[in-house]
């Protein structure tokens, strides 16, 4: 199958054609818009065919993870340790302190946004929210 590339080429070649006839192997003048039509019927079960289980760039998704608080946790320790450094550099000592309240804010919002997450995809899925992988 042709990539996103060739196939906006492609298209674009037949937009911008003039001619109306085109002639096919065996030496007969088809019409062009008969050609065109012919192939968007080839080439559309197989757009669907491509789409099903991945994702539209063609890659398979990975599946989603359930929220973990561990994950959280380290997130929010990383997010913690940046932001003491930068706001010390920026506010002195008593920046540091701010860091250290905006990291431990920074745990529950990254649950809260895995969580999302997870629902999301567990919804696209067509999985029940609340089942857990096993």
């Amino acid at each position: 199958m042709s990539n996103r590339k060739q196939r906006r080429r492609r298209s674009k070649d037949l937009r911008h054609d003039v001619r109306v006839y085109e002639v096919d192997e065996e030496g007969n003048e088809v019409p062009i818009s008969e050609l065109r039509a012919q192939e968007d019927r080839t080439a559309k079960p197989k757009a669907k065919a491509a789409q099903k289980g991945s994702s539209r760039s063609g890659r398979v998704a990975r599946p989603a993870e359930p929220p973990s608080w561990d994950r959280a946790f380290k997130r929010g320790g990383m997010m913690g340790v940046l932001m003491i450094v930068v706001l010390y550099f920026l506010q002195g000592p008593i920046g540091s302190a701010f860091g250290i309240v905006y990291g431990a804010m920074f745990v529950p919002l990254t649950y809260w946004l895995d969580r999302t997450k997870y629902r999301m995809d567990m919804k696209r899925a067509g999985q029940p929210a609340g089942a857990k992988k096993r």
